[in-house]
């Protein structure tokens, strides 16, 4: 047998091996970013038990930007130039993750005249067309609500 030969198959049985048993055992990273259906539905909690936006404080967003139509028109002004979010920038907002920076810096405050509790640690932006309650300071995304 030729001694490549040899090498070569050493090394696909080697690497299937691998392929066979798996991720590795404890922690999977790529389950940490992965987004929870959960904090989807109203009432429900993120994973570290921060509560989801409420019906109520759905309710009270949905009827100010049906009120207010141009509400969802305003940008920051150094943003009203260039009034584009990265490509692909929905998949990165999910709940559960972290809003990068290239995303965070598009966000609006909510107007005033939306009436909603306060929470410690947290607080609502708006990011294009949707709603974003996030962790303050980790910027982590708790829920999200996409605006009619």
């Amino acid at each position: 047998m030729n001694p490549w030969t040899l090498v070569v198959l050493i090394a696909a049985l080697s690497g299937a091996g691998a392929a066979i048993a798996g991720p590795p055992s404890g922690k999977d990273k790529g389950a940490a970013d992965a987004p929870s259906a959960a904090a989807h539905a109203p009432g429900a909690s993120d994973r570290r038990g921060r509560p989801a936006f409420s019906s109520s404080e759905r309710g009270e967003i949905e009827r100010y930007f049906k009120a207010h139509p141009g509400a969802r028109s305003q940008l920051p002004p150094g943003l009203a130039k260039k009034n584009r979010l990265p490509p692909g920038w929905q998949k990165k907002v999910a709940p559960g993750r972290r809003i990068p920076d290239d995303v965070w810096a598009h966000r609006v405050e909510l107007p005033r005249e939306i009436r909603l509790p306060i929470e410690e640690g947290v607080i609502r932006v708006r990011i294009d067309d949707r709603i974003v309650k996030v962790a303050e300071r980790t910027r982590e995304v708790i829920d999200i609500l996409n605006l009619p």
